[in-house]
């Protein structure tokens, strides 16, 4: 598929590494990535002006774990205030043409969210759709 778009949001390094898996194509390894200031964590399948050059190239299992690290010493800013709890999560995503900021080197960014947990959703008004007239 030529036009890959990608946006999760979620909680946990598992996640994160199964989530980061559908984006493997057959032997390609990540070989770079850049930190943009610190608000995301963007990953490079080849060299760019933008990235940093890893020492090794990694597999998308190790490219999750040093995610997951990154994630660890993220700033998160401010935690929301609301009726609820909330932990510190992640959000996957890549942009048209599985891109990342029009770089076509860079196929996948991670930045450190706060989703909320543990909070109802609102009950719906609306019958199961097979009860539905429509």
């Amino acid at each position: 598929m030529d036009n890959f778009q990608f946006d999760m949001t979620s909680q946990g390094a598992n996640n994160l590494k199964t989530a980061l898996s559908m984006f493997n194509p057959p032997g390609r390894k990540v070989t770079g990535y850049s930190t943009d200031g610190g608000k995301k964590l963007v990953f490079y399948w080849s060299d760019s002006p933008k990235a940093t050059k890893l020492p090794f190239p990694m597999t998308l299992d190790q490219a999750a774990d040093f995610a997951a690290g990154w994630l660890e010493h993220a700033d998160y800013g401010p935690e929301p205030d609301h009726d609820g709890d909330n932990g510190k999560g992640w959000r996957l995503y890549c942009e048209t043409w599985g891109y990342v900021d029009n770089d076509h080197y860079a196929f996948a960014a991670v930045q450190p969210v706060w989703p909320c947990t543990a909070i109802e959703a609102e009950p719906t008004t609306q019958p199961p759709a097979n009860e539905r007239p429509y």
